[in-house]
């Protein structure tokens, strides 16, 4: 699922949860439009992204990015996700990864 944050024609933002495996779903290919003012877009986009992914059975919710991107990092850190280390990082621009073990409240 791909969500986009567009205002008068123009992307503001956009965030994508995608399904990996069992439990597990990646929130990736988060972006903002770096000529228009902050707006929380990219906060907007990303929390739908992770509730896409939840009310589809996410448990797990992973993220690859890159260490210069501090807007993004602190999005990651806002919403809760905690910094994992990997032996591979896929992505030839990722060094960097968090996850994020859903809690259900009844």
């Amino acid at each position: 699922m791909i969500y986009f944050a567009v205002e008068e024609e123009t992307v503001l933002a956009t965030c994508m949860a995608k399904h990996m495996q069992d439990d597990t779903w990646e929130i990736c290919k988060l972006a903002s439009n770096k000529h228009q003012t902050h707006k929380g877009c990219g906060s907007a986009v990303f929390e739908s992204a992770m509730q896409w992914a939840v009310e589809h059975g996410a448990v797990r919710l992973f993220i690859i990015s890159n260490s210069k991107l501090k807007p993004a990092l602190h999005i990651y850190e806002k919403f809760g996700f905690k910094e994992i280390k990997l032996g591979d990082y896929e992505y030839v621009r990722g060094d960097i990864a968090f996850e994020k073990i859903v809690e259900y409240r009844i």
